[in-house]
């Protein structure tokens, strides 16, 4: 995974990110396969923080009306895919049993078309944006 808008487990991290209040406002436990995410309100952007644990690997500011993302961390994450698809599994079946799978399932849906462009910033030290090794 890449963090940029243009790379899909990306936009599934920010629409999982837009759902998360109203995820623990309904009960659903996203943590329980491995995600922990939390968000800080920043006037027009919002940083989320995401990793396997208490520790961040990727921690990013995200302005949705500029579509601008400025990266402030983002370290190797082993098994992140495998992370990211049992959440948002989890977090679809536990949706579905509480009746909101219709609003969940739209900001995850819209997270899986192509996006606009986006302008990205880097600020994490080495500068790249890859969470995974990239295969060739």
């Amino acid at each position: 995974m890449r963090a940029e808008t243009s790379d899909v487990a990306f936009r599934l991290l920010l629409a999982l990110g837009e759902l998360w209040d109203g995820l623990q406002r309904a009960n659903i436990d996203a943590t329980r396969k491995g995600l922990h995410l939390s968000k800080q309100y920043l006037g027009g952007y919002v940083r989320i923080s995401v990793g396997p644990g208490s520790r961040p690997r990727l921690t990013f500011e995200w302005n949705e009306a500029t579509r601008h993302l400025r990266v402030l961390r983002c370290e190797a994450w082993p098994g992140l895919e495998a992370t990211l698809s049992a959440t948002v599994a989890y977090v679809r079946e536990q949706a579905r049993a509480r009746g909101i799978a219709d609003v969940v399932d739209g900001v995850l849906l819209r997270a899986c078309r192509e996006p606009l462009r986006a302008k990205v910033t880097l600020a994490a030290r080495d500068g790249t944006r890859a969470l995974t090794p990239q295969r060739a």
